[in-house]
């Protein structure tokens, strides 16, 4: 049943659990993991989801869950935030379940491979993997020992061998991700709270900004329309999803295809509310008018800085004023718009964090929103700063085990401290800004939202430091 976030057989064991770490409660869905899982069951693998950080599980409960779901595999998301928590499980994990194979994957393995050696588990997966996974799966379910392969990472008593990438290219070929094993209505939306379910119609992107933890430019593919119609037919009727969350790299991208998915889905009929991300240069108004019509009430833009001058230099060559028509373009019709803002860019001063803070407040998006500059693995922010010394190689790994805070990258010139006032700062500033307050007046007379609107405030701005 979709809120359980289980899949079992009929006697309530599983072949192959798959497992969100226990963290800061997550509101969305690592759609990988169901992609696997119903890549698995698809071939006749009995497989399980369990995203125990959305279900607020310790990890003395998922041990607990391990002992009735007797999984013989478990594959383990690992991000860079989540790392120490992922740590710390798999030590559990392979403390009580000694014969259970361990392997793990997401974003920081695919980002650092050899980090599966720190972590202490004998294999990982990079690239995108559903079909050797699903390799993987049988030849340990059959009692044989896994033999190198594209994208597979093998741990030899500490010795590591990574097979080569490989992408997907035929992404229709690909079963459903099992969305129905996840805890649906655990997930909500920080700026609609509403239940929420994110979905991918394409991979890849084709921009090389610094600061993005992609290994290489993946080239970008899609899936055909009416798979992506069928399978929305089946999130909003089956599933009870209010609100859909497309969550590519850019969704408008191919504008035509956006064009054509929008056109689909008011010639079925389907009544839904949703979001999406996108580039300021990639929307224009006849764009915007269909996506209204099909059901977009939400548009998120990665600004990272009010200064162009810190932009262009991270690669992300928008202006200023395309960001601002941009967002006003979206007001005009009808729609929402959220702004990423990042501080600690390269070179970047006190004054140009100052200037994001009155750029963000002047530009009037509904939701903004704000972070501190991460030296991710695979990006190239992380090597020069690796480079300059200004960041430990090993930096991960005390992260990892405990030895030390979440990495975080200040630009030479500026302390941490400076750069964490301004961060905390900027929330304030431009949440209770009275242009902004009144951009978001239809929901300021509902109790349930602004509850949960201050719930996600206290989340974000005021208990971290990232």
């Amino acid at each position: 049943m979709p809120g359980k976030g289980y899949g079992t057989t009929a006697s309530g064991h599983v072949d192959c659990l798959l497992l969100n770490p226990p963290d800061v409660p997550t509101r969305y869905p690592y759609l990988g993991l169901a992609l696997l899982a119903g890549m698995l069951r698809s071939h006749g693998i009995s497989a399980a989801i369990l995203d125990s950080s959305a279900l607020g599980m310790t990890i003395q409960d998922v041990l607990h869950t391990l002992a009735d779901m007797q999984p013989r595999i478990i594959g383990i998301s690992v991000m860079s935030l989540t790392l120490h928590s992922s740590y710390e499980l798999i030590r559990a994990i392979r403390s009580a379940y000694p014969e259970t194979v361990v392997v793990a994957g997401g974003a920081h393995i695919n980002a650092d491979p050899e980090s599966i050696r720190d972590l202490g588990v004998p294999y990982g997966f990079i690239g995108e993997s559903e079909y050797e996974f699903l390799d993987f799966c049988a030849t340990v379910l059959g009692g044989g020992r896994p033999a190198p392969m594209p994208n597979l990472v093998i741990n030899d008593r500490g010795e590591i061998h990574a097979g080569p990438r490989t992408i997907v290219n035929d992404l229709d070929a690909v079963p459903w991700p099992a969305l129905d094993l996840l805890p649906v209505d655990r997930y909500y939306s920080p700026s609609t709270h509403r239940t929420t379910l994110s979905f991918i119609t394409s991979r890849g992107c084709p921009y090389d900004c610094i600061y993005c933890s992609k290994v290489d430019r993946m080239k970008v593919r899609s899936l055909g329309t009416n798979n992506i119609l069928d399978q929305l037919e089946w999130i909003i009727h089956d599933l009870g999803v209010a609100w859909v969350e497309f969550v590519d790299e850019v969704f408008t991208l191919d504008r035509s295809r956006i064009m054509e998915l929008c056109e689909g889905i008011i010639k079925r009929g389907l009544v839904f509310e949703w979001g999406c991300g996108s580039r300021a240069d990639r929307i224009d108004g006849d764009l915007l008018t269909l996506m209204k019509q099909a059901g977009c009430r939400k548009i998120g833009f990665g600004v990272e800085s009010g200064v162009e001058r810190v932009r262009y230099l991270d690669r992300k060559r928008i202006t200023n004023e395309q960001i601002t028509n941009a967002v006003s373009l979206c007001k005009r019709h009808g729609i929402k718009t959220q702004a990423c803002f990042i501080f600690g860019h390269p070179t970047e001063t006190p004054e140009e964090m100052k200037e994001t803070v009155r750029f963000a407040r002047n530009l009037g998006a509904n939701y903004p929103s704000f972070s501190r500059m991460m030296p991710f693995p695979g990006s190239e922010l992380f090597e020069r700063a690796k480079s300059a010394a200004e960041v430990a190689p090993d930096v991960w790994t005390d992260f990892m085990q405990g030895r030390g805070q979440l990495p975080l990258y200040t630009p030479h010139g500026v302390t941490p401290e400076q750069v964490r006032r301004l961060f905390k700062r900027s929330w304030f500033e431009v949440y209770f800004w009275p242009r902004n307050l009144w951009n978001n007046r239809d929901v300021l007379f509902s109790i349930d939202y602004i509850r949960k609107a201050a719930k996600a405030f206290r989340d974000f701005a005021l208990s971290r430091d990232y």
